[in-house]
């Protein structure tokens, strides 16, 4: 069954106030190059008090204990949207632009089971993840954009780590104290150093607490391959570890399950939050395709933690 039927639409989406509809319309036709390439934006930060407004309210969510928020472009002409994703992801935080500023989250015909590519290359389930597996790079907030939603599959999924760490602090302490060791994590990052000795710094933990507060940092699939590239096995208590954290993230209270349609705009912690995608088949003409922009890089060494 299509996940269009089983899926919910984002949760708590909100529509872009009118006053910054006309904003995006105004800038639009006074700088039309910007629709074809938003990246321009970073050639001169333009002043847009009702962009900023409203960023403002995101950011007041993303901080909050909702910890994300969804936006709703729809009703902008669709080369107007895409604008609209980037000058509220730039009022939101400074970006990092190992990727560019927009990243493509397409299917690119491979698989990262066979080649070391991120996984939002491929039409693969992504699992439950922060952003980001290098150790020198840690995005505070993920931005991502639907620009043609996948006909079947592709189902958006947030779950809140802080308040299931907290939950396994009480309960599972031990689990806690198995989390907060140091992992390996493959080095899958275009254009990065590959070597082994890359391999061995890339080390630091799942969780952590830091002078930011509480940080996450996982994607158990690249902490495995990681292990395996430098011929360290995971422990049986890491697996067991990670099994509980997998178990008591997908729990409803602390999970969410929603579908991204094309024109949604979804912005979350990337330090408190974990999201991920189901897999995803049937795709409209020009395949599924999301932008992705990682914004205000936290100044913490969290690899220092792991030494």
């Amino acid at each position: 069954m299509s996940s269009r039927v089983e899926t919910a639409p984002a949760p708590l989406a909100r529509a872009l106030p009118g006053s910054v509809r006309e904003e995006i319309l105004r800038l639009a036709d006074f700088e039309p190059a910007l629709l074809q390439a938003p990246e321009r934006l970073l050639e001169r930060r333009w002043t847009c008090p009702a962009v900023k407004s409203f960023a403002d309210s995101i950011l007041a969510r993303l901080n909050g204990s909702q910890g994300f928020d969804v936006v709703r472009c729809d009703r902008l002409p669709q080369p107007h949207r895409r604008l609209a994703y980037a000058m509220l992801g730039l009022s939101l935080g400074e970006p990092i632009l190992r990727y560019g500023l927009l990243y493509a989250v397409a299917d690119r015909g491979q698989s990262h089971l066979e080649s070391r590519i991120p996984v939002s290359m491929t039409r693969a389930s992504t699992g439950m993840h922060t952003d980001s597996s290098a150790r020198d790079c840690v995005p505070g907030l993920v931005g991502l954009y639907c620009e043609r939603a996948s006909l079947e599959g592709g189902t958006s999924r947030i779950a809140d780590a802080e308040a299931a760490c907290a939950w396994l602090g009480e309960h599972e302490p031990e689990v806690i104290g198995i989390l907060e060791r140091p992992y390996l994590r493959d080095v899958v990052t275009p254009g990065l150093d590959r070597g082994p000795d890359a391999l061995l710094r890339n080390r630091f933990p799942v969780v952590a607490r830091t002078q930011r507060g509480f940080l996450v940092r996982y994607m158990r699939f690249w902490i495995e391959k990681g292990h395996e590239r430098a011929g360290i096995p995971l422990s049986e208590e890491a697996t067991m570890a990670f099994d509980r954290l997998d178990a008591v993230l997908a729990r409803p209270e602390f999970s969410t399950a929603f579908r991204l349609e094309a024109g949604d705009a979804l912005f979350l912690d990337n330090c408190r939050r974990l999201h991920g995608r189901d897999a995803y088949a049937a795709v409209p003409e020009g395949g599924r395709l999301l932008w992705r922009m990682w914004l205000d890089e936290t100044s913490e060494d969290v690899g220092a933690l792991a030494t």
